[in-house]
């Protein structure tokens, strides 16, 4: 609700402004592109979570690396910018595991060719069929319905009650350090989240459908594109906003927003009729004020967990070991995934990888030094993986204490109050469904039309 107050004169007044330069920010400001919008981006580059730094030409990938095909937003978006994307590998996962890799070994026939011992063999398989049986069960809650009007609310309340470790029950220990190591790219432990989040995950790894492509240039050729076709008049990076309040009178007599920004000239008033708040839950709880108070309790109560990532540039090298696998599994090494991300180089002539650890193991792992992670997960690459070694040319560390949302016991408990939200803000993000890079599009889109209606009305 606007709250009545007498203002000072703002320094520049707009339809539209649009908080965080993500891609829930980015998206919304694309459809809103004939209005007068401002994306204010505290940071100096768009793309939030989507980053690829550029080394002698080569991508260094650190965040999100998969993207849509044609028919989803993202893909949509990709076509419509001219952007090039090419194929994953054919085959999506891989392990390496005791000393042996399996790289294209079907997921069913893991627990018969493994080295395990009888009782991690028959532990493994009963993770296996609880894992199977419960993703498509996910499945099967997120199918359309007749007069569906509560999709979203149906998915986030399947398996809502309970956390994925107690889904599948006691493990050995080698078949637990499996088990954490396949679900930390959720942001994760199964002991945290829910079992319902984690069988989705699963579900849309195991899906029939394509699972994605990786775009020339990394991922953040994406929102570069848009902040390029945005122009500097809208997307404005080192824009931070220190507060959002609703207020009454803002602009030509009507309810609306007053935000507070430090820019590099000093800080600066502006006034919207509408607010888009695509910043993460805590950033948006933190700035925003006159937000209904069940909206503010569950915005802080939207859990996010920790990725780790080390972009690495290598040399040619005469046998490529992942050759053919997108990503492989690594539960016993400092990182726990390895991702080939060779079809992001716009030329040949080296290759690119991208090591990970996600959930509590990153948390862990950012108790130490940059220095010391890039040496000791270097010496892992090259331990398990000889051919890498001497051939590394350039690497990059990142650090993303809150990597991704993910849904812990009750999360869709904080979707009614999230939903309840009216303008003068707006919100968008991947944290308000199943979080991944077409949510967060996917929300941006839902937070322009509602932006549109209230200009409209």
């Amino acid at each position: 609700m606007a709250i009545a107050s007498t203002e000072p004169p703002a320094d520049e007044a707009v339809d539209v402004a649009v908080v965080g330069g993500g891609m829930a920010g980015l998206v919304a400001a694309w459809h809103l592109r004939h209005r007068r919008c401002v994306v204010l981006e505290a940071s100096d580059r768009p793309g939030g979570r989507l980053h690829a730094p550029s080394h002698d030409g080569v991508p260094m990938n650190l965040g999100a690396h998969m993207v849509p095909g044609p028919g989803t937003a993202i893909g949509d978006l990709v076509a419509e910018l001219g952007l090039e994307a090419r194929p994953l590998p054919p085959h999506l996962f891989g392990l390496d595991f005791r000393g042996r890799r399996h790289m294209e070994t079907p997921a069913t026939l893991l627990p018969f060719v493994m080295r395990l011992g009888l009782a991690e063999r028959i532990a493994f398989m009963r993770m296996g069929a609880h894992l199977r049986l419960g993703a498509h069960r996910s499945t099967r809650a997120a199918r359309p319905r007749a007069r569906d009007t509560d999709a979203l609310a149906r998915v986030l309340a399947f398996e809502d009650g309970r956390t994925l470790a107690e889904l599948v029950g006691p493990l050995p220990a080698g078949v637990d350090l499996l088990f954490r190591g396949l679900t930390e790219r959720n942001g994760a432990d199964p002991s945290e989240m829910s079992a319902g989040h984690g069988l989705r995950s699963f579900a849309n790894v195991w899906a029939k459908t394509a699972p994605g492509t990786n775009l020339v240039g990394g991922t953040a050729t994406l929102p570069k594109a848009l902040a390029s076709r945005l122009g500097e008049a809208v997307f404005r990076p080192r824009h931070e906003v220190i507060r959002a309040r609703a207020i009454a009178n803002a602009v030509e007599g009507a309810g609306g927003v007053a935000i507070d920004v430090r820019t590099p000239q000093g800080e600066r008033r502006i006034t919207a009729r509408a607010c888009i708040l695509a910043t993460p839950a805590p950033i948006t709880r933190a700035i925003a004020r006159g937000l209904p108070d069940e909206t503010a309790s569950a915005l802080e109560r939207i859990r996010y967990g920790a990725f780790l990532t080390l972009a690495v540039s290598l040399a040619p090298l005469e046998r490529v070991p992942w050759r053919g696998t997108y990503a492989i599994a690594t539960p016993e090494l400092g990182f726990s995934v390895l991702f080939d991300h060779d079809a992001m180089r716009p030329e040949a002539g080296g290759h690119s990888i991208m090591l990970f650890r996600g959930a509590r193991g990153a948390l862990r792992w950012m108790e130490e030094d940059d220095a010391t992670i890039v040496s000791r997960w270097l010496e892992d690459l090259e331990t398990r993986f000889p051919e890498t070694r001497e051939r590394v040319r350039e690497t990059v560390l990142q650090r993303w204490p809150a990597g991704a949302p993910f849904a812990a016991p009750g999360r869709a408990s904080l979707q009614p109050p999230l939903e309840a939200i009216r303008p003068p803000f707006l919100l968008a993000g991947d944290y308000l469904e199943f979080p991944n890079m077409e949510a967060a599009a996917a929300s941006g889109v839902r937070a322009a039309a509602a932006a549109q209606r209230r200009l409209a009305a």
